[in-house]
């Protein structure tokens, strides 16, 4: 993005002819990857020729740059979707979301609006009529989640840059498994007014580019101050103390390819000066608690009204989480929010305290791109990006390698709160050292991927439980209608975490 903004600054290239490429690779390539939503190609073009008859003096940090928004954001050329059929398409009709103004301001022509998880959470139904998004170095496997068409077009090439949402990794997941780079940043650095909202406390807008760099280029526009990456990045990564933790790095979900390539990026910064030692993280199952019943009980909260009114139209993953929120009751999520606090403050005296770190380094999801056909259980998959929605804390993931299948593996940088310039200077320091970031996928247009596949059936219901019954009576409190195959999905999950939650509140009570 650094070179495309310093040739439009300077008339090497005109943004009409950058918007214009990029919808001709949408138009060749969405079909097959299902990127958008939404493509506003009108709109674009007549932003971009109004941006190539600006003086020099008048353009902006992204002058003229081509980028796309997530569909839970509102964008005035179209409607917000949030990929649901049960959402009200006049919201925030003809309106921008501060952090699509923020954009625009700084000179970004918006070409459209791009494919998610309904409502941020869950997976594609194959029952609903949107584009299924497919990852383009396997259109046979998923993008990860939730801002997966964002993922998808910055590895295909169509457009520079993406504005996305992050809950539990939404951007993170999707720019480790396409290989390109996401940044969650701090808990409320970038604002989400009209952005519709899955887990308030939790939810994150950022960046999602090809490098560290054009993320701090998407960051200065976003919050107004500058996040290119200067200083240490500039100087390399020197005297950076980074901590890793091995037990979870040596967790049997971790593949002996994610733990290659993650020994391999830990050297390449070793020998750019920074400093790595053994971190303990002990929290971290804790963590994982927190950000789920946080998570599901703020989902259930905002989105169970509808949910009620229009059970049958919501996917049947997002309805299936958003369901156990209403097991959980709203004392539980309260205790597992003052739980969560108590764990953040923690960790901060140990980061900062005698063998302290300033940067924590762990893969950012444990193998490559998984298949649309090869479900995953949610107990058969380590999350190690959404502890850091329970703490706040900022995140960046970079591409660090491929599997044995050519598939991109990933990177994740964590810092304390509000030190995003170190993760960027120490993202930008490794991205000069590698070629990683640089790799993109040229999927053929004339694929023809098979068909999502239904979810997994449910397991056949043992003989009810006294357990069974109060989420079952739970649901029924609510006003929610699940169906037998629901019914039993939603228990199996509000019995797992109602174990754990239970078990974590009394372990970690409030902070004095």
């Amino acid at each position: 993005m650094g070179d495309a903004v310093h040739a439009l600054r300077t008339g090497a290239v005109g943004s009409r002819e950058l918007v214009t490429a990029a919808l001709a690779d949408a138009d060749a390539l969405d079909p097959l990857l299902g990127v958008f939503v939404t493509r506003f190609p009108e709109q674009a073009l007549a932003a971009a020729r109004a941006a190539d008859a600006l003086p020099a003096g008048e353009r902006g940090p992204l002058h003229g740059v081509p980028l796309a928004v997530k569909d839970n954001f509102a964008a005035a050329e179209g409607p917000v979707t949030a990929q649901s059929p049960a959402h009200d398409p006049g919201l925030w009709r003809g309106l921008d979301a501060p952090a699509v103004t923020r954009l625009r301001s700084a000179g970004a022509v918006v070409i459209g609006k791009t494919t998610m998880a309904e409502y941020a959470m869950g997976r594609p139904d194959p029952a609903h009529s949107f584009p299924v998004p497919r990852n383009p170095w396997d259109v046979e496997r998923w993008t990860g989640g939730s801002s997966t068409g964002n993922g998808a077009g910055i590895a295909a090439g169509i457009f520079l840059g993406a504005l996305g949402t992050d809950t539990s990794g939404s951007v993170r997941l999707p720019a480790a498994l396409c290989g390109t780079t996401g940044l969650k940043p701090t808990h409320g650095l970038v604002p989400l007014d009209r952005c519709l909202p899955l887990s308030p406390s939790q939810d994150v807008a950022g960046p999602m580019a090809v490098s560290a760099a054009d993320c701090g280029l998407l960051l200065s526009a976003l919050t107004g101050r500058s996040y290119v990456p200067r200083g240490v990045g500039e100087a390399g990564v020197r005297g950076l103390r980074i901590g890793v933790p091995y037990g979870l790095v040596d967790a049997p979900a971790v593949t002996g390819a994610c733990r290659s390539a993650f020994a391999e990026a830990l050297r390449a910064l070793t020998e750019l000066g920074a400093e790595t030692r053994e971190f303990e993280l002990p929290e971290f199952p804790a963590l994982l608690s927190v950000n789920a019943t946080v998570m599901l009980g703020e989902a259930f909260a905002v989105h169970g009204a509808r949910l009620a009114e229009r059970w049958g139209l919501h996917g049947r993953a997002f309805r299936r989480l958003a369901a156990v929120g209403a097991a959980l009751g709203p004392g539980l999520v309260d205790r597992a929010r003052l739980a969560g606090k108590a764990l953040t403050a923690v960790l901060l005296d140990r980061m900062d305290g005698p063998g302290g770190v300033d940067v924590i380094a762990t893969p950012t999801w444990p193998a490559g791109a998984r298949p649309y056909h090869q479900e995953a259980a949610p107990g058969d998959e380590l999350n190690l990006t959404a502890p850091w929605n329970a703490t706040g804390f900022p995140a960046l993931a970079l591409p660090m390698g491929t599997d044995g299948s050519g598939l991109p593996l990933s990177l994740q940088l964590v810092a304390r709160p509000y030190a995003e310039r170190t993760l960027l200077a120490a993202g930008a320091a490794y991205q000069r050292a590698t070629a990683w970031h640089l790799r993109r996928a040229a999927p053929d247009p004339a694929t023809r991927p098979r068909p999502l596949p239904e979810p997994p059936p449910a397991p056949a219901p043992a003989q009810e439980t006294a357990a069974d019954g109060l989420v079952t009576a739970a649901l029924t409190a609510a006003g929610l209608t699940p169906d037998p195959a629901d019914l039993t999905a939603v228990r199996a999950t509000a019995h797992a975490l109602l174990k754990s939650a239970h078990e974590l509140a009394p372990a970690h009570p409030e902070p004095a």
